[in-house]
């Protein structure tokens, strides 16, 4: 009977304050609904990724040469003990009838195996698959044609078409990186057996090591353990170059040697015949035969010639080492993993600042439950129940509340936000629909995060309230006590207040427990919405804004060093036509730097202007004024983000590499650039650095029409030239950027979205809370004769003000919370603007006020129909 009596009232309890029990269970819904779906998004992307890597078996690192790689360095790489290495055959060709290249690969047997998407992988020489990109432009049994381009790797230039296929190392649905073919930028991918190759060399060798097998490729221990592999094998290939060159020269050189020594042969005939001549009296002219063979003997002398000037010139080739984010046409892979990084760093914060936010209100709640439940405590205990049962009734409240919270939260945010976020990344990559995942320790993490929310307060607040006499429990909690305050003595201000201004301003202040809670709870609310629409205005437009106002240039064209100088004439010509607005000769050269606290390698790029500026293709802008900055007569300008990883700022000095030398240059501004590492310098500037002299080896170039297909007639005009040995556009990196920033804005919508929830379910507990606490004190002013609109603003107005101040302290909140989640959320060669637009400011302001009037409306009509001598008799 009296176990029944006691869960009979807490069942009461739970049905009569049924808004107060639904407010704790949406505070707990959404904070545990942020945490779990954004925990679970990143280490759902990341495990989604890792069974595509192990199930196609991709590469951990990649090597390439110059010149292929010979037999002496796949004996190399296949006697290395800890990982498995499989060779490959890759060339690029360009469509017949299309100035669109794609790269065409033999087909692996075991490492970075392709995944078929529909019909079948070729299995003749006769055959071949395109990347799925095509699937809309080829039908399976069609014939593929490639241009002849003078490239004989390939057996023959027409295929049949067998299947469709993604490369399982390019995770990008539309870049797939650079070449010198078409356009200059790859279009797609194909797969042919490794018989339908003509080449001797590999061009490429693919490594897998063992004690990376088990370790998660997203993680820091992964890349650690990869960077000693890639070490280990650089320093392995390092004499590899000399090795190779020797290797190549070997076989024609013994042709120039035999051949040579056949024309000397035949040189030393043709004297002895000459001399034989002329002891009779004659001259050779007189024979024609051996004028004809003195002529042959010149021809083949110059053909012997030339051909030891060209294999005299061969360079020592260069060996390169890829990881798959490195890998050319890897940027799919780069953007996957930045993406997953940037979401698990958001999941650091927002969930917290949430959940901090949900347990201050939920504080509030429980203290009026208790104070509500005084009497009914009292009665208990009046009835012989223990202190423990009395507070057990409270934490169960907590408890129930915050279990089917976090429960409905856990189950949103696994099975809704996780895989919303990750598939708005999957989307831009081939790799599909990222699978779900349970994590047990999110799930924990939740429920104690409930328990601190919903159940301790519940028990605190209880405890403390049982220590009273059960007599006077029974009693009605006394009104808290008045105090002056400090706007009173402000004589010039307070006498002239109203009567009912004055008694909210009292009254803020009487009850300070609410008062706090409200600023707090809104500014909370209101911080995670600045942050989140300031972080879709950091993102907006940065591609734009980088190679539509600074870098304005449409192209880079590399000349070929080795070019003759009519082959240079032609390129010259070229930089002339009328289609051409701007050109602009320029030194460029990329090298590679480690930087403290980053897993991967970072290329910088320094561009050096010939004169004093780069004119009108690139406008540098300084970091913080955003003013036009000259190029300087000493040092060089570095990029925000590069500075930033140098850890320098203006008058500091950094190190350049150039042409495998260190060199220390001053730093003389800092310039806004998003995406890329920069170094900018004057002709003047990099002679006094470098003691030497500038020499131009490439171009920027702007067009009277930079339409996408003008860019790419044009960029197929230059690479036809034998003076261009590279071009590049900026739409690859523009793509590969806007790819990053869709994910995260996309991401931020969802967060924009729960934090206004957020902000309704906070101000509509507060408000119900209010008004329940003083329902006498207001049924009091409308006996005293308040119109209804004046009752409402007697107690509303408070709500208002202490919104405001919320909404004050929120937006600075949120502008310190954006800043520092723009820092740590950007990639490692990346950063967000961190100015904001006017609608981060306003949004907030707005949403909220919407929602305090739509609460108003609500306020005022409960008000109107309050039954005032119910309310007025409630604790008799």
């Amino acid at each position: 009977m009296k176990i029944s009596i006691y869960w009979r009232d807490i069942w009461r309890s739970i049905r009569t304050t049924k808004g107060r029990f639904l407010s704790i269970v949406s505070l707990m819904a959404l904070g545990s609904f942020a945490l779990v779906g954004l925990k679970a998004a990143g280490p759902n992307l990341e495990q989604t990724g890792a069974a595509y890597l192990d199930k196609y078996q991709v590469m951990d690192l990649a090597v390439m040469a110059d010149y292929g790689l010979g037999k002496n360095d796949q004996k190399e790489l296949k006697n290395l003990d800890d990982a498995q290495v499989e060779f490959g055959y890759l060339t690029d060709k360009v469509l017949d009838d299309a100035t669109d290249a794609v790269r065409v690969f033999s087909k692996p047997n075991t490492i970075s195996q392709f995944q078929l998407l529909e019909g079948e992988l070729p299995t003749t020489d006769r055959e071949i698959a395109l990347s799925a990109n095509y699937q809309g432009d080829y039908q399976l049994g069609d014939t593929v044609r490639f241009t002849d381009d003078g490239d004989d790797s390939l057996a023959q230039s027409s295929y049949t078409l067998v299947g469709f296929v993604n490369a399982s190392d390019i995770w990008s649905k539309t870049s797939f990186g650079a070449t010198t073919k078409g356009t200059g930028e790859l279009s797609g991918y194909a797969v042919v057996v490794e018989e339908a190759f003509k080449a001797e060399q590999y061009a490429i060798a693919r490594l897998r090591y063992d004690d990376l097998a088990e370790l998660n490729p997203f993680d820091s221990a992964y890349t650690k353990a990869l960077d000693k592999h890639q070490a280990d094998l650089e320093n392995l290939l390092k004499d590899n170059g000399a090795q190779r060159l020797a290797e190549l020269k070997k076989d024609p050189q013994a042709e120039i040697d035999k051949g040579q020594a056949a024309v000397n042969e035949a040189k030393t005939q043709l004297n002895q015949q000459t001399e034989q001549l002329k002891a009779f009296g004659r001259n050779m002219s007189d024979v024609p035969d051996l004028v004809k063979l003195q002529e042959a003997i010149s021809e083949e002398q110059g053909k012997l010639d030339k051909a030891q000037k060209e294999l005299n010139d061969l360079e020592e080739p260069e060996y390169q080492t890829y990881t798959r984010r490195t890998l050319p046409g890897g940027g799919g892979f780069q953007t996957y993993g930045s993406s997953a990084e940037s979401i698990s760093q958001v999941a650091n914060i927002f969930p917290v600042v949430l959940y901090f936010v949900a347990a201050l209100v939920t504080f509030t709640t429980m203290t009026r439950f208790v104070d509500e439940e005084r009497t009914n405590a009292g009665i208990f205990k009046a009835l012989g129940y223990s202190r423990a049962a009395i507070r057990r009734k409270f934490v169960i409240y907590g408890l129930v509340a915050g279990l089917i919270g976090t429960m409905l939260g856990i189950l949103g945010g696994h099975f809704i936000l996780a895989p919303v976020i990750a598939n708005i990344i999957t989307s831009s990559s081939t790799i599909g629909a990222a699978q779900l995942f349970t994590y047990p320790d999110v799930m924990l993490w939740a429920l104690a995060l409930s328990l601190i929310s919903a159940v301790l307060p519940a028990y605190l607040i209880a405890n403390k309230g049982l220590r009273e006499k059960t007599a006077y429990l029974l009693q009605p909690k006394p009104p808290v006590k008045g105090s002056t305050i400090l706007l009173e003595r402000v004589n010039f201000i307070w006498n002239r207040l109203s009567f009912t201004h004055k008694v909210t301003a009292r009254n803020i202040f009487r009850y300070k427990q609410r008062m706090l809670m409200t600023i707090f709870g809104v500014a909370g609310s209101v911080a995670l919405l600045y942050a989140g629409l300031g972080i879709r205005s950091s993102l907006s437009g940065i591609a734009e804004t980088q190679f539509g106002q600074i870098l304005t240039y449409d192209m880079l064209v590399v000349e070929n060093v080795d070019a003759t100088d009519a082959e240079k004439a032609d390129l010259q010509a070229q930089l002339k036509d009328s289609d051409i607005a701007l050109t602009k000769p320029i030194y460029t050269n990329t090298f590679e730097k480690d930087f403290a606290g980053l897993e991967d390698r970072q290329s910088v790029t320094l561009m050096v202007a010939e004169g004093e500026s780069f004119g009108n293709n690139l406008h540098i802008l300084e970091a913080k004024s955003k003013k036009e900055l000259p190029l300087p007569s000493q040092g060089a300008i570095l990029s925000e983000k590069l500075a930033q990883l140098y850890k320098v700022g203006v008058g500091d000095s950094i190190s350049v590499t150039v042409d495998d030398k260190e060199y220390s240059v001053k730093v003389a501004g800092i310039a806004q650039l998003f995406t890329g590492h920069f170094i900018f310098m004057s002709q003047t500037a990099y002679e006094n650095a470098f003691d030497k002299a500038l020499t131009s080896n490439s171009y920027l170039v702007s067009l009277k029409d930079n339409s996408d297909r003008a860019i790419k007639a044009k960029a197929t005009d230059f690479l036809k030239l034998p003076a261009v040995s590279a071009l590049s556009q900026n739409r690859a990196v523009v793509e590969q950027v806007n790819q990053i920033v869709n994910s995260l804005t996309s991401t931020m919508l969802l967060l924009i979205l729960v934090s206004i929830l957020l902000a309704v379910v906070i101000l509509y507990n507060l408000t119900n809370i209010n008004v329940a606490e003083r329902i006498r004190e207001l049924s009091t002013i409308k006996v005293l004769g308040f119109h209804n609109k004046e009752v409402t603003l007697y107690i509303y107005r408070e709500t208002i003000m202490l919104t405001l101040i919320g909404i004050g302290l929120g937006l600075v909140t949120g502008h310190y919370l954006h800043q520092f989640l723009i820092n740590m959320i950007a990639p490692s060669n990346m950063m967000f603007n961190p100015k904001v637009t006017a609608e981060v400011w306003l949004i907030p302001l707005v949403a909220v006020s919407i929602i305090l009037a739509v609460l108003g409306w609500l306020v005022n009509h409960r008000l109107k129909s309050l039954d005032m001598l119910e309310a007025l008799k409630a604790n008799e």
